[in-house]
């Protein structure tokens, strides 16, 4: 699933004001959340104008999240703020049918959490901490918890955490505040199998981005992928093959900037030189290959299908162009440069993408580029195995109250067609 801004939304209006207070010492006994069993029943579908979505059946239910969930296998696993009646904040797994099966009660001091893969099974990994905002008590221990996304028990933890989840993936951490915007304190990578922290490979490396067991480390120009079960070194940029026409005599790799740049297996590396020389590249995660080379582009936005085997990549040539290219050979699939406006994509799932152009909702077959739909539906934002959630925009004459202020919008499931 692509990452989007939207995906922040909710998420940030609670995030900016809570995080501060979720930090770590060492310290005993260990916080652990709440786990309760759940077994609600799907919530009806709002009415949802020209919802015919391509590819897609429904609308059938009503998400009943308050951010943008993520996608664990085939289920949805999002945030329930708290409320007067439950003051915990909630992370809960919900099935393709609309059934909440499970909630990890938590509390909302540590508001991030994240999915990954342990073991061949989705799990979902929720902090806790014994911070208490009612009294502004900041939090002397922090941990990690990881479980089964599909009925709620635990898988490994609790694992002490320096910090909030950082991400991308199980990175953890603490941003002390600071007049010019943020120090950056201790990270710590953990093991997606088993929660333990993960070995730099080598001193001073720090931890860049996590994706269900591959770990990359980087500094001093080098970046380092590890399996993060065995801590066995799977490749380093030193070590990878580059362009001919790059002419690179001493390469130096980092992670590019932005959340958007990197998605699932594939990750864009930016490349220089003693010579100022800066292009961009997207590689394999587990393998360092190069899929594909960028050039000069600042600020590219990737979107990944496994199931399509399809990389786009947007925001190309000043945001006008998007480019798609096959995972496996890296050969180019088609380009769009249409005159209609930048294609922004939002999810690439089995093999179509969903996202905007000229302010009109598209649905995009991803191996062609051809166009299987527009319209005015919501767009989708994330998918699991079995059901699309879209966000819909605020209803007309809805009040916010300081309580409703920082929830996020409605969402609504469709299935897929």
């Amino acid at each position: 699933m692509r990452r989007h801004a939207l995906a922040r939304l909710g998420i940030a209006a609670v995030a900016g004001v809570l995080l501060a207070a979720c930090g770590t010492e060492t310290a005993e006994p260990l916080p652990e959340p709440e786990v309760v069993r759940v077994a609600s029943e799907p919530q009806p579908a709002p009415d949802v104008p020209d919802a015919e979505l391509p590819a897609a059946r429904g609308p059938m239910w009503t998400a009943p999240f308050d951010d943008v969930p993520r996608a664990a296998g085939d289920m949805l696993v999002g945030l329930v703020y708290p409320t007067d009646e439950q003051a915990d904040l909630s992370v809960v797994g919900v099935d393709a049918s609309g059934s909440t099966r499970w909630a990890v009660r938590t509390n909302p001091a540590c508001v991030g959490y994240g999915v990954t893969n342990s073991g061949g099974r989705a799990v979902a990994v929720v902090l806790a901490s014994d911070a208490d905002n009612r009294n502004g008590r900041i939090a002397a221990v922090t941990t990690a918890n990881a479980y089964d996304a599909h009925d709620g028990d635990r898988v490994w933890g609790p694992v002490s955490v320096p910090g909030p989840m950082q991400g991308p993936g199980l990175i953890f951490g603490m941003n002390t505040p600071s007049i010019v915007g943020g120090a950056q304190g201790e990270k710590v990578m953990l093991s997606a199998a088993a929660g333990t922290p993960v070995k730099p490979p080598r001193a001073g490396a720090a931890p860049l981005y996590e994706h269900e067991g591959i770990g990359l480390f980087g500094g001093d120009g080098i970046v380092t992928a590890v399996d993060t079960r065995s801590g066995s070194v799977l490749w380093e940029s030193s070590a990878l093959t580059l362009p001919e026409d790059w002419n690179v005599t001493r390469p130096m790799a980092a992670l590019a900037d932005g959340a958007d740049a990197s998605d699932s297996g594939v990750v864009a590396l930016r490349w220089s030189d003693a010579d100022a020389i800066d292009r961009m590249a997207l590689h394999d995660l587990r393998t360092g290959r190069l899929i594909a080379a960028l050039g000069d582009e600042p600020e590219p936005r990737t979107a990944v299908d496994t199931g399509s085997g399809t990389v786009v990549v947007t925001g190309l040539d000043g945001f006008r162009v998007a480019r798609a290219f096959d995972l496996a050979s890296g050969v180019q699939l088609w380009e769009d440069a249409s005159s209609g406006g930048m294609l922004d994509l939002m999810l690439a799932h089995q093999g179509v993408g969903y996202g905007t152009r000229g302010g009109r909702s598209v649905a995009i077959d991803l191996r062609t580029g051809q166009p299987l739909g527009d319209g005015d539906w919501p767009v989708p934002v994330v998918a699991s195995a079995g059901a699309m959630v879209s966000a819909l925009p605020p209803t007309p004459g809805d009040v916010t109250s300081k309580r409703s202020a920082g929830t996020g919008p409605r969402f609504v499931a469709y299935q897929r067609g």
